[in-house]
């Protein structure tokens, strides 16, 4: 089969297996949770490989969810502060289980938190700490969801769209390996929904941004060695929770970060003539003014919001979408870069509807373009873009970025040609079998 008729296959399996929805509009009732995945004190120290240790805890990982019920449909999205979403099939069916739904109405996806003691898991056997810390995030992810169902109340629903200044492009469409391209595409678009109880109290509020939760990443803030820490997503929905604005439980999704980095992080890497840094501890001052930022823009948002609304009606689907695999080599001697091809591979995709709201959920690291291919194909107004589902099989990055491979592109399970195109078309046939 060739490539345009694998991408034909894949959006018309997609289009096929559209979003399931209720008949009529229904009076939304929410519940929402939150369940600590924090390590353990006896996973400390822990390290891997040539890298250093994590010595311990710097702020509480949680596992986070929010179940929508519109008395035909329930629907469920949960978030896990952690790297990725490990054994994604199991953990998807027991959540859906918990709930009491198909696993096609449920999105799981991960914060992508790089102070997790499961970031440095690049396939062979797994440490002790690792399996233990997995088996929270598993277990945390399907107790909250389990929560969240057991609180469900009469609800409202309302969307606003604001902007936040924190990220910037990687390089990654140059080959860059300064990590920082001021000209590339960044999408600075922050996207939050708030669900509230009929009365106007606050359920649970939904950020989504587009960066890579990174500021602390490798940097040596105590003892040596690295501290668990929720990065960006935790550190904002930890603000906006304390903060009676916000609401009890905030689920913070990442956006379209496949390029896209912090504007500050604590460790920075030799370039040219000026040598590697490492800020320690004064790093998590650099997190918490890119926290303060998000967490401001979110409130600006809040305040543009439209009424909120309890009639609507829930949509949810799920499929796959396949293209062809390889793997790119640069050698960093030379600079050659040489192409293997692989078998083809399945990028999970997913979508929630209620009423004109839509979750869009793509299983990879996908770049900021994408992104923007997928909300301008939706035929929902306020699309909200996730990346990180469960099952995610790496970077997804536009096919301008093979031109010059950088860390993205070698890390990318898949060929140039077909992803940029055929992911954001299976969303838009996923959301277009009930578009109104």
């Amino acid at each position: 089969m060739n490539l345009h008729r694998l991408i034909a296959a894949t959006v018309a399996l997609a289009f096929g297996m559209g979003l399931v929805s209720s008949a009529h509009a229904g009076e939304l009732r929410a519940g929402a949770a939150k369940v600590s995945i924090t390590p353990t004190a006896d996973q400390f120290p822990y390290a891997i490989g040539r890298e250093k240790p994590f010595v311990g805890v710097h702020d509480d990982v949680y596992a986070r969810a929010l179940v929508l019920d519109d008395g035909t449909i329930r629907v469920a999205l949960v978030v896990a502060e952690v790297e990725s979403i490990q054994d994604p099939k199991r953990v998807v069916a027991e959540v859906a289980q918990a709930v009491g739904v198909p696993e096609s109405n449920v999105i799981v996806a991960a914060s992508h938190t790089h102070e997790s003691l499961t970031v440095f898991i690049h396939g062979g056997e797994l440490t002790p700490a690792q399996v233990k810390e997995i088996e929270h995030a598993r277990t945390g992810s399907v107790e909250a969801a389990r929560q969240a169902a057991a609180h469900l109340q009469p609800a409202r629903i309302a969307f606003a769209r604001g902007e936040a200044f924190v990220n910037i492009n990687d390089g990654e469409l140059l080959g860059r390996g300064t990590g920082v391209d001021p000209k590339g595409p960044s999408d600075k678009t922050l996207d939050v929904v708030r669900v509230e109880s009929t009365s106007g109290q606050p359920i649970a509020l939904l950020v989504d941004y587009a960066t890579h939760a990174q500021v602390m990443f490798r940097s040596a803030s105590k003892d040596g060695g690295y501290e668990v820490s929720g990065d960006i997503p935790g550190a904002v929905s930890k603000i906006m929770e304390s903060n009676p604005a916000g609401a009890p439980v905030v689920l913070y999704m990442p956006s379209a970060e496949g390029d896209q980095k912090p504007i500050l992080e604590s460790l920075q890497p030799a370039i040219g003539k000026l040598p590697a840094t490492d800020e320690g501890a004064a790093g998590w001052g650099l997190l918490d003014i890119l926290a303060r930022r998000v967490a401001q823009s979110t409130f600006e948002a809040l305040g543009s919001m439209a009424p909120a609304v309890s009639n609507v009606t829930l949509q949810a689907a799920a499929s796959t979408v396949t293209c062809p695999g390889g793997h790119v080599r640069v050698d960093n001697q030379t600079h050659q870069v040489t192409l293997e091809d692989r078998p083809p591979v399945a990028i999970p995709v997913a979508a929630i509807r209620i009423g004109d709201i839509a979750f869009a959920a793509v299983g990879g690291d996908m770049g900021t373009k994408i992104g923007q291919e997928i909300r301008a194909a939706s035929p929902v107004k306020n699309t909200i873009l996730v990346s990180q589902l469960a099952g995610a099989i790496g970077y997804i990055l536009p096919d301008a970025s093979y031109e010059h491979p950088g860390h993205g592109v070698a890390g990318s399970p898949l060929k140039a040609g077909c992803a940029a195109k055929a992911v954001p078309e299976g969303i838009a046939a996923l959301l277009s079998a009930h578009a109104k």
